[in-house]
């Protein structure tokens, strides 16, 4: 055997073995025996994401399996967790589009994947087949955009918020505010001494006013809740909130409306729409994939790497 070939040999049998270390699942996972995750009463099962897993590595290319450097366990987490987070949405999706009787006919789906490429070549690259992109991602797409269409006009909320100097302070804080809400007042002086817009009390927004931070954690949660997460990608810093009020059913704006939002940001409502559903389901996660942070309303690699955090306020005590 050349020492090519032995090389790519011996690299394509690591990748493998890593694969099977990931996919083995440990014994402290969720209750049910051979789950990866549990949606309410839906478990998703450790064979399905190895065989999705599976199935991905076997149509990559031999020079992307073989190529020098990377870190292919870290890849393979990666992977193994975005399919689980595909799955767990899937399942969330079609409860929710059932509670809110939305749906996408045959006929619209197939019309959109035609005019978009074809299922087969759009799930090229991806570890969808041509099938699950079609009955799960694509139609999982269109049914977000739907309740994020029923949605966009009708959210707002009130609240109290503050920027923090970094991840650390906010999440000590938001525990703090948790646990006695008058400490936001001062939080939010403390915070306006050095940047006026830096806080405020009693702020009011609604999704037509700001359709992109209606995508985010702050309208997601219920009342009484305190946040901490990035506004944005972009922004290093983290907000801390105190959510008061939530409404579903606000009166819809002059200042926007749904049909003037691309269908990214009306599938970014509706995914976030999802939280509420995804709180009461109590998902529950192999620990061999991470834990499920609503932030992001994906997986994460674990409690210190979610990119956000949220805790009810604490009730007094009779």
């Amino acid at each position: 055997m050349s020492t090519v070939l032995r090389s790519r040999y011996r690299r394509f049998t690591l990748l493998g073995a890593a694969a099977a270390l990931l996919l083995a699942g440990c014994g402290s996972g969720p209750a049910q025996a051979g789950s990866a995750a549990i949606v309410g009463d839906t478990v998703i099962p450790l064979n399905l994401v190895q065989g999705r897993l599976s199935s991905y590595l076997d149509r990559q290319p031999e020079d992307a399996r073989t190529q020098e450097g990377g870190a292919p366990q870290a890849k393979l987490d990666k992977t193994a967790r975005d399919i689980l987070t595909f799955k767990i949405q899937h399942e969330l999706t079609l409860r929710a589009a059932d509670r809110e009787k939305v749906s996408v006919s045959e006929d619209m789906l197939s019309d959109l994947l035609e005019q978009a490429g074809g299922a087969e070549q759009l799930s090229e690259g991806t570890f969808f087949d041509a099938n699950t992109f079609r009955d799960e991602r694509a139609r999982d797409q269109l049914l977000q955009v739907e309740i994020g269409r029923k949605y966009a006009d009708k959210l707002a909320v009130k609240f109290d918020y503050f920027y923090a100097n970094d991840t650390q302070e906010a999440i000590d804080k938001a525990k703090q505010v948790s646990r006695d809400p008058s400490k936001m007042a001062q939080f939010v002086r403390d915070a306006k001494q050095k940047d006026s817009q830096a806080g405020e009390e009693n702020a009011q927004v609604s999704s037509a006013q700001s359709p992109q931070l209606a995508t985010t954690l702050l309208f997601g949660v219920a009342e009484n809740t305190v946040i901490a997460f990035p506004p944005s990608p972009e922004q290093g810093n983290w907000i801390v909130a105190h959510v008061k009020e939530r409404s579903t059913d606000a009166r819809p704006s002059a200042e926007g409306s749904s049909q003037e939002l691309t269908p990214d940001v009306l599938a970014g409502i509706g995914l976030r729409m999802l939280q509420p559903l995804s709180d009461e389901l109590n998902i529950r996660v192999n620990p061999r994939y991470g834990v499920w942070d609503t932030s992001t309303m994906g997986l994460a690699p674990s409690e210190g790497e979610k990119a956000g955090f949220q805790i009810a306020v604490q009730q007094p005590k009779p």
